[in-house]
């Protein structure tokens, strides 16, 4: 069985000029995000990630975890989380005890997911140094745990320090609630792999992201751990409309618009001269910044799928089937789509998608 999760970032869709913010569109844009969560609870999608950004028009969800107190309530089936929240922008012992509360108001339906970040902009504006990113973002995977796990615990890093103290509540999951890592960057999956946590991954090609993923299996494999496809999930961008032409001239102008915010929001400056420890993506954001983005091309490579519901659904397929992954993320909201598009794409995704992958078995 695969899984269809939602991912929701979610970006302010009329411009990224601040001085253009206007309240009421953002409170329509909260309600109608809300509306289409509670029904995919009804659809037969397994859950829903938010995301964590700052500063930019990029995404309108700079506290996730809020999403999932609120949507809790609303909702009865989906598993709900964050992926990521951004430990080096937090004390992780009190993302630890966010997420034991959330595993409460959650009914036991929290899936925790965990990033070191990659945005440039986002650590400059924040006065964070992106060569501290991985020691903090390993230190905290740490603590964290450490603080779930023990009635009191004491704890002496580089960055964080505490002499026997305890959280509460622990969570209601135990020893805790499954854990994901955003993973983009080699050294990342193979980390994730033998700590033995699930891992995300998304905007490589097919054949790029099987080989991250036999990374991933490779390391886990050496460490003892699980190997199995429910411990991978891959994102891709993907719009359901009735036919392939009305879901690209759709799709298309929307991916232009979420495309040009990316761009501002997460590229690197200078990516000749990346920050240490994040070599990876001198190449990883080049394509991004030499001329359009391809839309076949894009399609070719399977980062995005656009289509009928029996194009995607056969794509989707396919791409779960070479990569043996469990799991697919639908960024299925994005740029410039509206509630109806957004709506509609969510219905026959349903329909016609999930039945489909559901219906795999991988192994």
């Amino acid at each position: 069985m695969v899984k269809t999760w939602i991912f929701d970032i979610f970006n302010y869709p009329y411009s990224p000029d601040p001085a253009d913010f206007d309240p009421q569109k953002c409170q329509e844009l909260y309600d109608w995000h809300f509306e289409s969560w509670i029904k995919a609870d009804d659809q037969g999608f397994d859950g829903i990630f938010f995301s964590e950004h700052h500063f930019t028009a990029y995404n309108v969800s700079p506290s996730p975890n809020l999403l999932v107190a609120t949507i809790a309530r609303l909702t009865r089936n989906m598993r709900l989380g964050v992926m990521a929240n951004i430990i080096p922008f937090h004390d992780p012992r009190r993302l630890a005890e966010e997420a034991a509360m959330l595993d409460y108001l959650t009914g036991g339906r929290l899936e925790v997911g965990m990033g070191r970040g990659v945005d440039e902009q986002e650590f400059l504006r924040q006065g964070v140094p992106m060569e501290e990113t991985r020691p903090r973002f390993e230190e905290g995977m740490e603590l964290i745990h450490t603080a779930w796990r023990n009635p009191t615990f004491t704890h002496h890093g580089k960055f964080w320090n505490y002499e026997d103290v305890s959280i509460w509540p622990r969570p209601l999951q135990q020893p805790n609630p499954p854990v994901w890592i955003t993973a983009l960057s080699p050294a990342t999956v193979e980390w994730a792999g033998r700590k033995g946590y699930k891992m995300g991954h998304t905007f490589l090609s097919t054949p790029d992201t099987k080989d991250m993923f036999d990374r991933y299996r490779s390391s886990a494999a050496e460490a003892g751990n699980s190997t199995s496809p429910d411990q991978l999930a891959v994102m891709r961008n993907i719009f359901v409309a009735d036919s392939d032409e009305e879901a690209r001239e759709i799709a298309e102008p929307a991916l232009d618009y979420l495309f040009a915010l990316f761009k501002e929001h997460a590229i690197f400056d200078d990516l000749d001269n990346v920050p240490a420890g994040y070599e990876y993506y001198s190449s990883f954001f080049r394509p991004f910044t030499s001329g359009p983005i391809s839309w076949e091309g894009l399609i070719h490579a399977g980062v995005v799928c656009v289509g009928s519901p029996e194009t995607v659904r056969d794509q989707l397929v396919a791409q779960a089937e070479q990569l043996q992954c469990g799991n697919i993320i639908m960024w299925g909201s994005f740029g410039t789509l509206t509630r109806e598009q957004t709506l509609r794409s969510y219905e026959l995704y349903s329909r016609d998608v999930i039945p489909a992958l559901k219906g795999l078995n991988l192994g």
